[in-house]
């Protein structure tokens, strides 16, 4: 989460935040969806293909995702359309996964 200029440290397997003061609901931000998030959550990029894939447990991809930041289904068309933050990401997979996506431990900053 961004707050203002303040770094939040995001700890998934505690399932808790820490930051250096309080902030109020009005002063969070979203935080942006980037190449960076995908790879923070465990997508991997293939370059062949030009589309994100989440890989958890064999050689089944549990999520694709395009340049666009769209949900793609195996015949690349768009699922879910302009994903924008992590929020959203994480709602998505949740919808078509029915839990939660990880998040490996992180400190996400407002650049």
């Amino acid at each position: 989460m961004i707050a203002g200029n303040a770094v939040f440290t995001v700890d998934a397997e505690e399932g808790h935040e820490q930051s250096a003061s309080e902030h109020s609901s009005d002063q969070i931000e979203a935080v942006p969806l980037t190449d960076e998030v995908l790879k923070q959550c465990g997508f991997v990029y293939h370059d062949y293909f030009k589309f994100w894939q989440l890989i958890t447990t064999g050689v089944t991809s549990e999520m694709d995702i395009d340049s666009d930041y769209d949900v793609i289904d195996f015949m690349r068309k768009p699922v879910v359309k302009n994903l924008v933050s992590l929020h959203q990401l994480q709602n998505a997979y949740f919808m078509l996964k029915g839990r939660e996506l990880k998040l490996y431990k992180t400190t996400i900053a407002n650049g």
